[in-house]
């Protein structure tokens, strides 16, 4: 052992105590150099070369072994070339740089007998030093492709991702809930503090690369369950490069094939669709500063079947960005990043909404960063990070409606509830997140026995999110509903405004070494600590109106405190000597991010909800049947945070120069999900139930004494028995073919089997565990019958093809496939006569059996090329999205059925439709 990499190992972990680094934005390129005789050659100065670096060039001298790295390398493609004295230089071209992916070029030296040997196209394609899986797609391989202008779509596209619905940033990664993974953008966390989604949408024209890190993620890499979903987006160089495209859509464009029975509006309607965007970067100084700037804006407008294309709702987008890369002397490099979004999402029309009783959320979303980078020595860099970002969100009525909300959960002629009036519960949200990183890196040559690329992260995060809310604009909202049909009742449920949320802090370190014990075998090795303080601030009390009455409503601090040790073991063997075969295998501990959605409300000492029996009509008071005390936030004192064991085992293997094959297989393990919870000192009485529509009797609980409730790892005491733990199960197994860019052409693939089960805390929803928020599901004792299930998420088939294909005379063709099962639902009912109102029931739980429909996905473009010079280039191109004009419909309106009743389609993938595209490049 080294005495001076022994110090310096004792004085990186000194640092290494409070916390955790967000998610790279670069790769790594590393290998060894032999002589003809096979000894190291030592000393020899390797350069990576590539426009991507801010001067052009990075230099390092082998080590005694031979060994070399390049840390912080920025994704892009490079050449790698290799001098050593009386020996012949060597340079491998076209070596692609990918985020969080090692690049492991060796190199053997042959004798000088000629000029500079050079070898294009020839990097490999697996990376034999990861005992992670991960799929990266490069800005050169998306922008050609058929796109709905939205990253989330491309990550919906990888193994093991099933998206809730299309277009939607809702991604169930490998059987985990939506929640439950982590969205970084240029190394800052856009995770919100209450949803565990990505806050904010990115310009697609200023994506370099998006990499979805879904199994076997090292310790530098937490708070998640499911996958890191990592994006880093363009830079400047030394070349001014811009570009302007205009994406257009129209109603006379759009072939809908769903035709909806008993309705006036049968059909999808398009009213107006376009994109536009700019890019500009290029050299303040050159070799010295850099900028990149761009802009987007964005309208959709569309009606869905059954509802009045006289109402088109618009969403619009309005995106700005700005980022500013430097250098000061050989050692340092700063960066400095802008980003600014003016949105707004109003809800498509639906058959069973009128105008003004359709909701609307619109808000602004900017984000900041500063980062520095020194290297400090040959071995060490040090790199710095501050970033935050800040979201405001007003959710009301499209029509700026201030009436009464009224919902017909009885509606003449049976079916799904109708709404009208206004929104039901209108709100006005504000979160951010603020977060501070430092990370150092040391490479250590011929440590115990190997060389070790060892990564050290310390990083302090605080987020806050809080919500402005009342049952409609006065404070109350009315519904109606039939015990027996013809003898409708109506209600009116109040209570004055109130606020709640959550404030949490967050403190992480990791240790991670890539340690590569000779050329064959490399082990990556990691711990993660992770600490978690949260608490519900104080807030103003309030009346009718939002106004504050003065008073104050107390806090709860703290409210809870995880801590966390996540150990992470992995292993990557290169059998054969040609270094083009990997077998993986890894083991992890993961913990879920702290999602404040799921704890945060009920508030504190909100005032009692009130519900009386009012006239039809006119709403009038008749007498108040009930009050609804809520108390303070409860939780479970030893709450634990969720928390997945994670197995892989896999193979790839390069075939030719071009081509790969890999297999993987995945068994994740997951519990103490938080959700409701219920104690045993509630009273009960039985109660039985008739199905209706099955005629099957069940025993049900109905309420004499309330129990106590508070979120908790397990569901307590249910009318299903004693349950003590939520949980998850998911197998899978997947197999990956792609081809890189040569002759033309380039290509991905992959085929996921999967089955994902368990008992989660949203058991009667449609999508997969979306944080709570205010929801009561799973607080009524008979919510638990049947609620042991596939999950909503589950799609057990999913097989997806990428490609392009250049063409004859400068045109170009692209294609997407995604073939999909559709995702299980269950049966439900609402249960009437029970002490504690309607409850709802599931009937019949979901399984293979009950799946809505399988998904055929097939996205085209075909397009030209327009050289101009020096000019540029114009594009133009034609985009077939949806080829097959597939009507699979992704929700149901509901899932409670009556007799008679069948499941109602809602929210269709959009139909067949062309996309224009305008555009050029310089």
């Amino acid at each position: 052992m080294r005495k001076g990499t022994l110090a310096a190992l004792l004085g990186l972990a000194c640092i290494a105590f409070a916390s955790t680094l967000a998610a790279q934005t670069t790769g790594t390129v590393r290998g060894t150099i032999k002589k003809p005789d096979g000894t190291a050659a030592a000393g020899a100065k390797v350069t990576l070369a590539g426009e991507a670096i801010l001067g052009g060039t990075r230099e390092v001298t082998a080590g005694s072994t031979g060994a070399y790295l390049f840390t912080g390398v920025p994704v892009g493609v490079y050449s790698v070339t290799v001098e050593a004295a009386d020996l012949q230089a060597q340079t491998l071209q076209g070596v692609r740089v990918s985020l969080n992916a090692t690049a492991v070029l060796d190199f053997d030296l042959a004798a000088t007998f000629s000029e500079e040997v050079v070898v294009s196209g020839a990097a490999p394609l697996v990376d034999t030093a990861s005992s992670s899986s991960s799929v990266n797609y490069g800005s050169e391989f998306i922008k050609d492709l058929p796109t709905r202008r939205n990253f989330y779509d491309m990550i919906a596209l990888s193994p093991g991702i099933s998206q809730s619905s299309e277009e939607s940033d809702r991604q169930i990664a490998y059987g985990s809930n939506m929640q439950s993974s982590a969205w970084h953008v240029d190394g800052l966390d856009t995770s919100a503090p209450e949803t565990g989604a990505s806050w904010w949408y990115i310009n697609p024209e200023t994506i370099e690369e998006v990499q979805v890190l879904g199994i076997g993620a090292p310790a530098e890499f937490g708070n998640m369950l499911g996958a890191a979903f990592n994006v880093v987006t363009k830079s400047g160089t030394n070349q001014f490069r811009g570009s302007i495209n205009a994406f257009l859509q129209t109603d006379s464009l759009t072939d809908s094939s769903i035709d909806l029975p008993d309705t006036d509006f049968p059909e999808f309607e398009r009213d107006k669709y376009h994109d536009f965007t700019g890019t500009l970067g290029g050299p303040l100084v050159r070799d010295k500063w850099w900028f990149f700037v761009a802009a987007q804006t964005w309208r959709d407008g569309h009606t869905d079947p059954g509802a009045d294309p006289a109402f088109t709702p618009i969403n619009s987008a309005d995106r700005y960005d700005a980022k500013l890369t430097g250098a000061f002397g050989d050692r340092n490099l700063v960066d400095f990043k802008l980003h600014y979004e003016d949105w707004s999402y109003p809800d498509a029309a639906d058959a069973f909404t009128t105008p003004d009783a359709l909701s609307g959320e619109r808000g602004t979303n900017p984000a900041w960063s500063a980062g520095y980078q020194r290297v400090l020595t040959k071995s060490n860099t040090l790199d710095v990070k501050y970033a935050g970002w800040w979201s405001d969100d007003i959710h009301d009525s499209q029509t700026g409606s201030t009436a009464t909300p009224f919902v017909d959960y009885s509606p003449p002629g049976g079916g799904p509830p109708t709404f009208s009036g206004s929104p039901v519960f209108p709100w006005e949200y504000e979160t951010w997140r603020n977060q501070f990183d430092v990370k150092l890196t040391h490479f250590a040559e011929d440590f115990l026995g190997g060389d070790h690329d060892f990564r050290f992260g310390v990083q302090y995060n605080r987020g806050l999110a809080e919500t402005f809310v009342a049952p409609g604009p006065a404070g109350y909202y009315v519904y109606r509903y039939e015990y027996y049909p013809g003898y409708p009742y109506y209600y009116r449920y109040e209570h004055t405004p109130y606020v709640y949320g959550g404030d949490q802090d967050a403190y992480s370190a990791f240790v991670d070494d890539t340690w590569r014990l000779g050329d064959k075998l490399t082990l990556n090795l990691g711990v993660r600590y992770d600490r978690h303080d949260a608490r519900i601030p104080a807030y103003p009390e309030l009346g009718f109106g939002f106004e504050p009455t003065g008073g104050t409503i107390p806090g709860v601090d703290p409210l809870l405190e995880w801590r966390e040790i996540s150990p992470r073991l992995g292993f990557a063997y290169a059998p054969g000597e040609d270094g083009k075969t990997v077998i993986r295998g890894s083991f992890g501990v993961y913990y879920d991010g702290n999602v404040s959605g799921n704890w945060d409300y009920p508030p504190p000492n909100r005032e009692p909800g009130r519900l009386f029996w009012v006239e039809p009509g006119t709403f009038e008071i008749i007498e108040l049947l009930a009050e609804f005390s809520t108390p303070a936030v409860g939780v479970d004192p030893d709450l634990d945070p969720p928390r997945t064991l994670q197995y892989a085992l896999g193979f790839e293997r390069q075939l030719g120069k071009h081509y790969a094959v890999g297999f993987e297989a995945i068994y994740k393990d997951t519990k103490d999900l938080v959700g409701w919870q219920i104690l045993d000192d509630g009273v009960y009485e039985p109660f039985e139930f008739v199905d209706p529509v099955s005629g099957r009797v069940f025993t049900l609980l109905n309420q004499i004494e309330e129990p106590t409730k508070r979120k908790g790892n397990g569901p307590g005491f249910t009318a299903a028995g004693l349950i003590p733990e939520y949980y998850q199960d998911y197998r899978g197994a997947t197999v990956s073919f792609r081809r890189r860019y040569a002759d033309g052409w380039s290509l991905m693939s992959s085929y996921t089997w999967s089955e994902s089960e368990g008992l989660i805390p949203r058991m009667l929803s449609q999508s997969q565990f979306n944080p709570f928020y205010g929801s009561r599901e799973g607080s009524d004792p008979n919510n638990f019958i049947h609620a042991d299930q596939l999950l909503q998420g589950d799609r057990e088939h999913m097989f997806r093809v990428q490609g392009n294909f250049d063409l004859p005379w400068q045109m170009y063709f692209g294609g997407v496939v995604n073939l999909q099962s559709g995702a299980p639902h269950n049966r439900q009912t609402r249960v009437p006569g029970l002490n504690q109102g309607l409850v709802t029931v599931i009937m019949e739980p979901a399984s293979d059996d009950r799946r809505k429909p399988f998904q055929s996905l097939v996205d085209l473009s075909l397009g030209r090329r327009f050289k101009l010079g020096d000019r540029g280039t114009i594009k133009l191109d034609l985009q077939l999205l949806n080829a097959l004009n597939e009507d699979a419909n992704q929700f149901f309106e509901t899932l409670v059925l009556q007799p008679g009743d069948s499941f109602l389609p809602s929210d269709f993938i959009f139909p067949r439709r062309l996309m224009v595209r305008a555009g050029w490049e310089f």
